[in-house]
């Protein structure tokens, strides 16, 4: 259902940096892959995936760390959506940052 909707608004080249997995549980997890992409792309991109699934689902966005962190640093100091209620980054990753959905 997430990934029907998904392709609805986003680009082809978009879904080639979405991944979508879901547990046995049922919760839902999208991996987006942001390398390369300007800190306004990317906002929109991350805001764009949190508005359309309507469903809670935990997405964990890779941005990289060694050729720079303004991704990074816009994610922890300016980024906001009134559907994250928690947002984090990886403990064992600099360049990955987690955010769970609210439904």
């Amino acid at each position: 259902m997430i990934h029907t909707r998904l392709r609805m608004v986003l680009t082809q080249s978009e879904m080639n940096r979405i991944k979508i997995s879901e547990s046995h549980s049922g919760k839902i997890r999208i991996t987006a892959d942001v390398h390369g992409m300007k800190c306004y792309e990317a906002k929109r991109f991350i805001n764009n995936i949190i508005n359309i699934g309507r469903t809670a689902f935990q997405l964990v966005v890779i941005h990289g760390y060694n050729h720079g962190t303004a991704i990074k640093e816009m994610l922890a100091q300016n980024f906001s959506n009134d559907r994250i209620y928690e947002q984090f980054p990886d403990p064992r990753n600099q360049g990955v940052t987690h955010m769970l959905i609210a439904a």
